[in-house]
């Protein structure tokens, strides 16, 4: 193939061909065999020669794009890169398609979605073309020497990881060029036709102080229309809080069929807010249970409040301080030490800390109605109550947080922190206390705390038990106790006050019906008209 180079004036013309010297059998076999390539057959010429052009023509054209790659062109890509290997590749191209990255069409060739496109920009705008073959052709390439025997898998661990943690820390750090590459692609949330109104002025937003709608995503993607849906019901699908102001949306929980601007218990006018981000906490309600949620810490959970961006965020997660719908704690997934109820049956349930507006309690896993029902009631002397030491849960068997007098080869019984009210515990305690709720006898007598047995069944605590009548009194530092039916103490002929916070003299017998000494098929209450 010969290029052909002409200039005329100032402009240069290019031509690709042939120049043939001598067609011999081509002379004969023309009509069946054609010789040439590019722009066919070119006049024979010598650099430098001058040539007269016969005729000048302007042609109409226009470039035209590669052809999308094809999904055999991409194995062989990947292949020739170094990429993945015969069980992998098929599952590689799988993922893509399955996180809409892109598209394969009737002729097997891949057409790249909005959501990829962005991705592709978000992350060249960092610097790093990840959609580039580079880094994981490195990595494969290391791997590779590891299993021929030319490198150790030390020597390659340590550089492969550093320079992937580098690139994770300066994506997460720059996450905000991926929102704006993908705001480039799509409509903000809620500002399009797909969501109709359901209320105006429905909330306060915390960053401008702004009213925010409540809007629901409507099937048929149309307007407000005539009919204007209330907020009732689930059939539109799922709601979001729109603040025109800051042109910003927050999803709301999905499957609640009502949610409801939160107000001050006592004051009906005044809005319940977050103290972390200022915007008004909206009440999911469906099917008889309701939680509170704050829109902005629901869908971007904080970090120093024990927030996970893996999950949602309600308020029972959050452990602010100040909140009183914050009924998070500090380590409150950590298992305590395993269910005693569940491991008979092999449930495996596992007991945490807990909180709610009746107070601390430890409670399983697999607890519920018509479940596992180990409960146990923590003081109410406690201002704060978490679980000891580190909260990481593979804590080491020999550390200071866990019981060793408790723990064995099987289980590992975790240490609770309390943190005590000023003037609620006896002078001999100190302000904080760290020990094992299982073992510590004297902290389950003084604080009347009862660890339930199994097949016995224990009542809920509402308040203190006043002292009895009899030999004994009542403990004036108890965090909760059991209320008899009578509200006071019964005196046996000999002299034993059974009416003690304590529930009796050590029998560990209580009626799940009056809280008494006895079973429930002895309980006087049964024998009412």
């Amino acid at each position: 193939e010969t290029e052909l180079t002409l200039k005329i004036a100032s402009e240069e013309f290019v031509a690709k061909g042939l120049m043939i010297l001598e067609r011999n059998w081509l002379e004969i076999y023309q009509p069946w065999e054609r010789w040439s390539t590019g722009q066919g057959e070119l006049p024979s010429a010598v650099v430098g020669s001058r040539i007269t052009p016969t005729s000048l023509t302007m042609k109409d054209g226009q470039t035209s794009p590669p052809q999308l790659i094809s999904e055999v062109e991409l194995i062989s890509l990947m292949d020739r890169n170094g990429i993945g290997t015969d069980a992998t590749i098929a599952q590689h191209i799988t993922t893509i398609c399955d996180r809409s990255y892109a598209e394969k069409d009737a002729n097997q060739r891949f057409h790249p979605t909005k959501l990829g496109i962005a991705l592709v920009e978000g992350y060249n705008s960092m610097g790093y073309q990840l959609n580039k073959p580079d880094l994981r052709r490195e990595m494969e390439a290391e791997c590779s020497a590891v299993a021929a025997g030319r490198k150790s898998k030390e020597s390659v661990l340590g550089p492969v990881i550093a320079k992937m943690l580098e690139c994770f820390k300066r994506a997460n750090a720059e996450a905000a060029k991926l929102d704006e590459a993908v705001s480039r692609h799509f409509d903000k949330l809620g500002s399009n036709n797909s969501y109709i109104l359901l209320q105006a002025n429905f909330s306060s937003c915390g960053a401008c102080n702004g009213m925010m709608m409540l809007k629901q995503q409507s099937a048929s993607g149309g307007g407000r229309g005539s009919n204007r849906q209330r907020n009732q019901g689930n059939a539109g699908g799922s709601k979001l809080l729109h603040c025109p102001t800051c042109s910003q949306s927050h999803l709301m929980p999905r499957y609640h069929q009502q949610v409801f601007p939160a107000m001050k218990q006592g004051n009906q006018n005044e809005p319940l807010t977050c103290p972390i981000c200022q915007f008004q906490l909206i009440k999911c309600e469906n099917d008889g249970s309701s939680y509170h949620i704050c829109p902005k810490c629901f869908s971007d959970p904080p970090d120093d409040h024990g927030g996970d961006p893996s999950t949602d965020f309600p308020c029972s997660k959050c452990t602010h301080p100040t909140c009183s719908m914050a009924t998070g704690i500090r380590g409150g997934a950590i298992e305590i030490f395993p269910c005693p109820f569940c491991a008979p049956s092999g449930d495996l349930g596992s007991i945490g800390l807990k909180r709610s507006t009746n107070g601390y309690r430890l409670s399983c896993s697999n607890g519920g109605r018509d479940r596992c029902q180990f409960v146990v009631w923590l003081p109410k002397a406690a201002r704060d109550i978490s679980v000891a030491g580190d909260t990481d849960e593979n804590v080491d068997a020999q550390s200071e947080s866990v019981c060793q007098r408790c723990s064995n080869q099987n289980k590992l019984v975790r240490k609770i922190k309390f943190v005590w009210k000023m003037g609620s515990v006896p002078p001999h305690y100190d302000r904080e206390l760290v020990t094992c709720v299982l073992c510590d006898d004297h902290l389950k007598r003084d604080m009347d705390i009862r660890i339930p047995s199994v097949n016995q069944v224990q009542p809920r605590r509402t308040g203190s038990a006043g002292g009895g009548r009899g030999g004994g009194r009542g403990s004036n530092y108890r965090g909760g106790g059991v209320r008899t039916a009578s509200g006071r103490g019964r005196n046996s002929g000999r002299g034993d006050n059974v009416g003690r916070g304590a529930g009796g003299a050590g029998s560990g017998i209580q009626c799940f019906r009056c809280g008494g000494p006895h079973y429930v098929n002895a309980c006087t209450s049964n024998q009412r008209g």
